[in-house]
């Protein structure tokens, strides 16, 4: 019934392009071009995110040698193994730090990447409802 009242307002009027958006807006319960703006922020945001994740991860190794080797130098006299440099290091409260952060920053991303795919299946759902309003729209000429 709500579809074919639409159609009819539709049909009566001839629109521009700001009263087509309201009719959009008020078919829709939600305006579409607001929805792409923060789309496209939160698309910005997950890019900016996802530099973060891969900065964090490709930087693991050199901080865990990094340990390594100030550890070396500290323990020289003690002559240890590459594994046990290797133990400690990976023991040091810098490089536990840093995986804590990777995990939050992996977290922070999936999070954006949630709310960017939220917010373009709100998209296709609208240009699915817009479809078929012109489809009854055309129906009932």
């Amino acid at each position: 019934m709500r579809t074919q009242e639409l159609a009819r307002q539709l049909a009566d009027k001839k629109h521009s392009p700001h009263s087509a958006r309201e009719l959009l807006v008020g078919s829709l319960g939600s305006d579409p071009y607001e929805t792409l703006q923060e789309l496209n922020e939160v698309g910005k945001e997950l890019a900016k995110l996802e530099g973060v994740v891969f900065n964090l991860q490709q930087g693991l190794k050199p901080r865990l040698a990094v340990i390594a080797s100030e550890l070396a130098v500290l323990h020289r006299k003690e002559n240890l193994s590459e594994s046990k440099l290797d133990r400690l290091a990976r023991a040091d409260k810098r490089y536990q730090d840093h995986i804590i952060l990777t995990a939050e920053a992996i977290s922070k991303k999936e999070t954006a990447r949630n709310k960017f795919w939220h917010l373009r299946s709100l998209l296709d759902w609208d240009r699915a409802s817009i479809s078929h309003l012109n489809a009854v729209s055309k129906l009932e000429e």
